[in-house]
């Protein structure tokens, strides 16, 4: 990965990250204020601007800040292993807290439990029925 694209994902991360805690749209300046990017904000805008394109990010008005979109959500999440990777120790730990479990409720309540404690932060799961039908294979025959 480019330096350059590594910087947008900083940018993405920061967006995702103040507005979750501040549920505000956020601006360059803001970035800038609040974290050791290490550019100006014009840079930071730029990254912005590319972001947006992309699908990343998208602005509820002109003249307001950026927000995340469900791609940028996704894209922080599924990167969020290289921003804190687990440690080997972690990995056991979680692998035997998760492997205790009885059933599959009892590994969800656990699984839940676990990411609340580890990112002190609210979590919660819930499952819905599937409401799917099996195929009639039996209309497949010949």
């Amino acid at each position: 990965m480019s330096s350059t694209e590594e910087r947008r994902f900083q940018v993405l991360r920061a967006i995702v990250a103040d507005y979750v805690s501040t549920k505000e749209p956020i601006g360059s300046k803001t970035l800038v204020d609040r974290h050791n990017l290490g550019v100006s904000s014009a840079t930071v805008r730029n990254d912005m601007a590319v972001l947006e394109a992309e699908g990343y990010i998208t602005q509820t008005h002109t003249s307001s800040g950026r927000v995340p979109t469900d791609k940028g959500y996704r894209q922080f999440v599924d990167r969020i292993s290289e921003v804190k990777p687990l440690s080997a120790a972690e990995r056991r730990a979680i692998l035997q807290f998760l492997e205790s479990g009885v059933d599959l409720d009892d590994v969800l309540r656990r699984g839940v439990r676990l990411l609340a404690q580890l990112t002190r932060q609210v979590a919660w799961c819930s499952t819905r029925p599937c409401r799917r039908r099996p195929y009639d294979t039996s209309k497949w025959s010949p």
